[in-house]
């Protein structure tokens, strides 16, 4: 699961905690690259329904694991397929709001009570949470991206996991999506052409917020592993030479290579799962939110292919790749599809 999403929207109704998607890994040192210009890639999987008269296809791009900033690409065919596509289908997401509206000074108000629920709870500190080996390895990580931040060692794993990872983000000039939708969605507004953003949609009561926020304070969450998948993460992340390896394979449409590198350390399960455990959580968002994201998406893909004579859509290339995702159900359904070349 992709679980950027579910998090953010969590977090922006509550705390700020964000997830990261898979990465893969390969062990070929190479001189920093930059990767531009024109490439024959990324590749995309064709999907056609067998007996369609009216030969209408999806076409699929996989939106990559995490990416250098400095990487750009440019490619003709993916251009090509968007200028003749009638629609555009970006991942299903979660969206969050309050009953009302929450203004300014009221959103103020609650900032305190937010600020604390990062703590643990009975004032514990990580060197107290966490095995005395991931310590040692989280004070190393927290050395190189977070600095002297004396204060983060009081705050629930959960948090740190995601204010290192943001650091690492940053420091390493990496980005983990989005780096398809920029150059797509010019050229959906350039040429008018209709984008569909599939959406679950949660609303919570906003008088009930801050009550729900001193409620998180006090309650403990099984989120030592969010911290640990974090900081495995970062630390393969920092492989500098295996990221442009990887970002020149995603840019030229090398799916073998793609699909035979080492996968990265998934800090979005063990975080979500933390997130989902709580009862604030479970009091706003059902459990089988995962599978509702799967089934939103699919449904739109297949009313898409119906309606449009080529339709183009962009999700995670995990969700892609998974032996649960998108191409998987999409062929369980009786749908053909066609690996990139």
């Amino acid at each position: 699961m992709h679980t950027t999403s579910l998090v953010r929207a969590f977090a922006g109704a509550c705390f700020g905690v964000a997830a990261v998607a898979a990465r893969a890994a390969d062990p070929t040192p190479l001189e920093e690259v930059v990767v531009t210009g024109e490439f024959a890639g990324p590749g995309m999987w064709r999907v056609t329904k067998p007996g369609d008269a009216a030969d209408h296809v999806l076409w699929i791009i996989g939106d990559p694991p995490p990416l250098p900033k400095r990487l750009s690409w440019k490619s003709k065919s993916v251009e090509a397929v968007v200028l003749r596509a009638q629609e555009i289908l970006r991942d299903a997401s979660v969206t969050m709001e309050p009953d009302e509206k929450i203004g300014v000074f009221r959103g103020l108000a609650l900032m305190p009570a937010a600020m604390k629920a990062r703590r643990n709870p009975g004032d514990a500190e990580l060197a107290d949470l966490l095995p005395p080996e991931l310590y040692t390895r989280w004070l190393a990580q927290k050395r190189r991206f977070l600095g002297r931040d004396g204060g983060i060692e009081e705050w629930r794993p959960l948090f740190a996991a995601d204010k290192l990872r943001k650091a690492a983000y940053k420091d390493l000039e990496l980005r983990d999506s989005g780096m398809v939708w920029d150059v797509v969605r010019k050229l959906a507004d350039r040429n008018r052409i209709r984008t569909t953003s599939p959406q679950l949609k949660f609303t919570f009561k906003a008088d009930e917020l801050k009550a729900k926020i001193k409620e998180f304070q006090r309650e403990s969450l099984p989120d030592v592993e969010c911290l640990a998948a974090s900081i495995a993460l970062t630390e393969a992340l920092s492989d500098r030479a295996t990221e442009d390896a990887r970002a020149r394979a995603w840019a030229t449409a090398d799916l073998a290579t793609l699909q035979s590198l080492p996968a990265l350390p998934n800090a979005g399960l063990p975080c979500i799962t933390a997130v989902m455990s709580s009862q604030v959580a479970k009091e706003i968002l059902p459990a089988d939110i995962r599978e509702q994201l799967y089934q939103l998406w699919l449904s739109e893909a297949e009313r898409a292919l119906a309606a449009n004579e080529t339709t183009f859509a962009i999700a995670p290339l995990d969700k892609l790749l998974s032996a649960d995702g998108y191409l998987a159900r999409l062929r369980a359904r009786g749908y053909e599809t066609e690996t990139p070349h």
